[in-house]
């Protein structure tokens, strides 16, 4: 999303224009999403911000890291089938788990860390 803004020499205000974009991926491409998460001293289950994730694929690597709320989320081309997913962070033991990326589809896979 974004906002359009309008400059003229006319003495009224105008007003920025919302505008959006839609993008599809390439096709091959498919998405790995998820959430991370770690149990507090209170039993609950907490997001966890700012953990490492690296997706590591037969063609590439990446790494990102969880929003606020925990999540993650990125596009890759199904040529890196399969992809292994390591969730770190300090304070915590890593979680590996592996997945395939299918063309046009979303894999959602979450973690809960354990601390160390």
């Amino acid at each position: 999303t974004g906002s359009l803004f309008l400059q003229s020499d006319t003495p009224y205000r105008l007003a920025p224009v919302p505008v959006s974009m839609t993008v599809n991926p390439p096709k091959g491409w498919g998405q790995v999403a998820g959430v991370v998460q770690y149990t507090d001293a209170s039993g609950a289950t907490v997001p966890l911000a700012g953990a490492t994730v690296s997706l590591q694929g037969t063609v590439s690597t990446f790494t990102l890291r969880t929003d606020a709320s925990g999540h993650f989320g990125y596009w890759l081309d199904q040529r890196n089938n399969p992809v292994t997913v390591i969730v770190s962070k300090d304070g915590f033991t890593p979680v590996v788990k592996t997945v395939k990326v299918s063309s046009g589809k979303t894999v959602t896979t979450s973690f809960t860390l354990s601390a160390d």
